[in-house]
C-alpha cells in the first residue's frame, strides 16, 4: 500500500516544508500541470547533479 500524499494546504501550513518549496507551489499552483512539472523534473535534475559534483568535490555553479 502506498502512503497518502499530502494536498497542498497540507504543506502550505507544515512547519517543516521550506519556505521556498511552499512558495513554488503557491505560485506554480495555477500554472498547467503538465507545464509545472516537466519544470519541476527540470530544477530537480540540475539541483541533483550541482548536490552529486559538491559531495563529489567538483563546485558547479
Amino acid at each position: 500500500m502506498t502512503p497518502e500524499r499530502p494536498d497542498l494546504e497540507t504543506l502550505i501550513n507544515d512547519p517543516a516544508v521550506s519556505y521556498p518549496l511552499k512558495a513554488v507551489l503557491v505560485v506554480w499552483w495555477g500554472r498547467d500541470p503538465v507545464d509545472a512539472a516537466n519544470d519541476a523534473a527540470v530544477v530537480a535534475e540540475i539541483m541533483g547533479r550541482r548536490a552529486v559534483a559538491l559531495i563529489g568535490g567538483s563546485h558547479v555553479a
